[in-house]
């Protein structure tokens, strides 16, 4: 399945230290790479700010154990962490901030992490557009979970149910970034590692494949009778000129 609507625009994705984001959220761990992200949201939504946080925590539970800093001098412990706030008259941050979350989110599950932190900050001109600052261990594997997250966006506001496809997806993020087990997937290699129905399997892939992040593989003989993808997406032996990380700048 397809995210139907393209309604959060990913517009940049930069790595780097961005010290100048460290001020805005104590959590940050001094120097620690990270993302930046700079999206367009919805000014008008089509979607209540609220039951699309709703939907993304049915798909992703561990959403509820997020939260945020409202202050800047607050430190752990004090009673100024709270979970995820939402701004009243503000969708096009909200939905930023929503999309922050996601990607932490995606991104302790995928490469094992027990903490992140991030920050979205909002452009005054144009009124849509938002940066975003997360932890990240690594520029390519990073990438690959903030395409997933986008498209997971655009699916909920678009009126689809995120369960159990973009979970599943996730699921095969994490084999494919971690395991080091093929150099092609088949939908039966990955069923078998994510421990997901082959068709289950076949359309993360088929997700993957949409964003870039595989390619289908050519072969004269496939006796299995099954697509092959190569993943291309966040992997630093890439050609040149293949993959996302041909597009990924350095900050």
């Amino acid at each position: 399945m397809a995210a139907e609507i393209d309604v959060i625009q990913l517009q940049s994705l930069a790595f780097g230290s961005f010290a100048e984001a460290e001020p805005l959220n104590p959590r940050f761990s001094a120097g620690h790479p990270k993302l930046r992200l700079t999206v367009d949201s919805e000014s008008i939504p089509r979607l209540a700010d609220r039951d699309l946080l709703e939907e993304l925590a049915r798909a992703f539970p561990g959403l509820a154990g997020h939260f945020c800093q409202m202050s800047a001098t607050a430190t752990d412990g004090e009673d100024d962490a709270r979970g995820i706030v939402l701004l009243d008259g503000e969708p096009s941050a909200n939905q930023a901030h929503l999309l922050e979350h996601l990607v932490l989110e995606m991104l302790s599950y995928a490469d094992r992490l027990t903490r992140l932190s991030g920050v979205t900050c909002a452009y005054s001109s144009p009124p849509e557009r938002n940066d975003i600052f997360v932890e990240c261990v690594e520029a390519g594997s990073g990438r690959f979970i903030c395409l997933l997250a986008v498209d997971a966006m655009n699916a909920a506001l678009g009126g689809s149910a995120l369960a159990p496809l973009y979970p599943d997806a996730l699921r095969c993020a994490r084999e494919m970034l971690h395991s080091g087990a093929f150099q092609d997937w088949a939908p039966g290699d990955m069923a078998r590692l994510a421990q997901l129905s082959a068709d289950r399997a076949a359309a993360a892939l088929e997700i993957f494949q949409r964003l870039g992040v595989v390619i289908p593989e050519a072969y004269t003989m496939n006796f299995s009778g099954e697509p092959h993808y190569r993943f291309v997406g966040g992997c630093r032996s890439a050609p040149p000129g293949e993959g996302l990380d041909a597009n990924l700048s350095e900050a």
